[in-house]
Formats: C-alpha cells, sequence, structure tokens
C-alpha cells in the first residue's frame, strides 16, 4: 500500500510540472497587452529571450501592472521568470528559457 501511495504522488508531481508563469490576477482586470512569443529551436543548446513590457502613461491616471500570465504552448520544460518590474509597477521584464533544442513558444497576457 505504500508502494501505490508513493507512485501515486511522484506521477501527481510529474504530471503538475510544466512552465506556465501565473502572477496576480485577471478576475475583472482589462487586458491590455497579449502577444505569442515564437523563437526557433537552437542545436544542443537551451534558448534564452527576453520580452519587456512598459504600461502607455495616461496623464492624470497611474496604473500598475495586476497580473501576468505566461502560458508554454510547447508543454515542455521551459520556463519563464519575471526579472524586473512585474505587480505593482508599470512595467514588466520577463526572461524566456526553452529545453534543450526545442522550440520556445509563449502566450503572455499582461492585466493592468
Amino acid at each position: 500500500m505504500k508502494a501505490y501511495t508513493v507512485v501515486l504522488l511522484l506521477a501527481a508531481v510529474a504530471f503538475v510540472e510544466c512552465g506556465h508563469t501565473f502572477l496576480g490576477s485577471s478576475v475583472m482586470r482589462p487586458l491590455v497587452h497579449h502577444v505569442e512569443a515564437r523563437y526557433p529551436s537552437k542545436w544542443f543548446q537551451k534558448r534564452i529571450e527576453f520580452f519587456n513590457y512598459t504600461l502607455p502613461a495616461i496623464p492624470g491616471f497611474a496604473r500598475s501592472i495586476q497580473g501576468i500570465l505566461a502560458y508554454d504552448l510547447t508543454r515542455s520544460g521551459a520556463s519563464a521568470n519575471v526579472t524586473a518590474g512585474g505587480l505593482g509597477y508599470n512595467f514588466v521584464n520577463l526572461r524566456m528559457k526553452s529545453d534543450r533544442a526545442k522550440e520556445l513558444r509563449y502566450d503572455i497576457y499582461i492585466h493592468a
């Protein structure tokens, strides 16, 4: 019985691993930017790319980023991390890294 529980737990952990990044909330927040970042693979190398976005300034109205979603479309071991800015700021810098010899495709949503 213990072996069955351990196998089930390991299967759940392996199933949950993905390269999606969810920060903040998108509930009742306007979508201010959407892009599909797509880069071809490099032979025997991991591809690292950066995505930078700044909210346009509106005079007399201060707004900040409230939600970030970076969805891995390749369903591989790719990762996306916020390196600067993010929630509560008016800009965000994302660092995306692919698996070795795999393409890099992310669907990126930013809510304010």
